[in-house]
């Protein structure tokens, strides 16, 4: 399917982006970011990028906020999610590198978002597919949090930075490693591959290794190492870390 990525800008079309909220994250109201946030994310210098199908339905979206942290002026990437049946296309890929576009044009050169530590699929595209690094962890980064993938685990979180002009997220965009294969990494830290496996069947055991892999990307952190690779197999997973 060929799909058109560009901004919402009718009321319907943000409304449409409330209701993929409850279907991509099963969120409840109340975790729900409402249509008229979106609009005015879009009227004070911010994006809401959708991903059309052919028909004129939403498939995907992508939020860019406008933030700072001292006098660095960056995106804050809100939300970015892809209907269950429109997965395993490259849409999210196509979001996230107009995302990059808008940013540019806008003069912003670094997105920042947040991501689970245990997703192995989504560690995968932001670290690999999109050439982000990580170097902070936030745990229980929004407290309880009802969403579906959840999984009543705590809403820990890792930050993805994302430097749009960098050598390294040009090298993944064009569908290089950023990391080079044959260096050998400072440290690693293994994550189950199938997290909702693992809840669903020994929900205290992904409990436990939740709290293993904080530990143990904490302790990488403080030693100045900085996630700069992903690996996986059919059977597990884990981060590559470097001094850098």
């Amino acid at each position: 399917m060929i799909y058109t990525v560009r901004p919402c800008e009718t009321v319907d079309e943000f409304a449409s982006c409330v209701v993929l909220q409850k279907k991509i994250w099963g969120y409840p109201d109340r975790e729900i970011y409402p249509a008229r946030m979106f609009l005015n994310i879009t009227r004070t210098g911010g994006h809401v990028l959708g991903a059309f199908t052919p028909k004129g339905s939403i498939a995907g979206f992508v939020v860019s906020v406008p933030a700072w942290r001292k006098e660095h002026r960056y995106f804050y990437s809100l939300l970015l999610g892809v209907l269950p049946e429109h997965e395993n296309q490259g849409l999210g890929r196509m979001l996230k590198i107009s995302q990059r576009k808008a940013a540019l044009r806008a003069g912003i050169e670094y997105i920042e978002w947040t991501f689970d530590p245990l997703r192995a699929k989504n560690a995968y595209f932001n670290i690999v597919r999109l050439g982000a690094i990580v170097r902070r962890y936030c745990p229980d980064y929004y407290g309880p949090v009802l969403s579906k993938l959840q999984r009543r685990l705590p809403s820990d979180r890792l930050i993805a930075e994302w430097a749009l002009k960098s050598a390294r997220v040009s090298k993944a965009l064009a569908g290089k490693k950023p990391r080079a294969a044959r260096k050998a990494s400072a440290a690693e830290v293994a994550i189950p591959l199938d997290l909702d496996a693992v809840v669903s069947r020994r929900p205290a055991l992904a409990r436990e290794c939740q709290s293993q892999v904080r530990a143990s990307l904490q302790h990488c952190f403080v030693r100045k190492l900085v996630i700069t690779g992903f690996e996986k197999t059919d059977t597990e997973a884990w981060y590559l870390l470097d001094q850098i």
